[in-house]
């Protein structure tokens, strides 16, 4: 996230930050369509509050920050549906991961709680420390901790034996 240039403008930042957002707002909804909308609402409170934004140590943390209360609000108004992550998973042919591990990773996500599944999110694809996953959660960094260290125990488990259904 940082060492990018420094940017003059909002626009220069959704330009050169689009797939990102697309991608961030798509793991945090779990569907195209609230991925999209998410993005967009978050361009829009990013373009109002640019001065801020900019100001920031680190411009993108503060975005994916706007990105996951977004999500948390819209958590509160209405329930979940189905949450898949095969285009936000993109299998790259050289990586030496194969679509068997992708959609071991994507069943294994499937079963964390939203929350475990976003401080995941945003600490291994936004790269956000405790304290500011915790803002964006609502809730203390050590709560952080105990969200990631549960939840990455759970996608262990299950992706040592993806046939098995949930553990306990």
């Amino acid at each position: 996230m940082t060492g990018s240039p420094p940017l003059t403008d909002a626009d220069a930042f959704v330009r050169q930050h689009a797939t990102w957002l697309v991608r961030l707002a798509y793991l945090l909804s779990g569907s195209r369509e609230d991925a999209l909308d998410l993005a967009q609402e978050t361009c829009e409170r990013l373009w109002r509050s640019w001065p801020v934004v900019s100001a920031a140590d680190d411009p993108q943390a503060y975005v994916a920050t706007i990105m996951a209360n977004l999500q948390r609000s819209r958590w509160r108004r209405r329930r979940p549906h189905e949450v898949t992550y095969d285009a936000a998973l993109h299998v790259d042919p050289g990586s030496g991961v194969g679509i068997e591990d992708v959609d071991a990773l994507r069943r294994g996500l499937d079963r964390l709680t939203d929350r475990q599944r976003k401080a995941i999110v945003l600490r291994y694809w936004v790269d956000l420390d405790d304290a500011t996953i915790g803002e964006a959660l609502d809730c203390r960094p050590a709560t952080v901790r105990s969200l990631l260290a549960r939840g990455i125990a759970r996608l262990r488990d299950d992706l040592a034996d993806p046939d098995e259904g949930p553990t306990a």
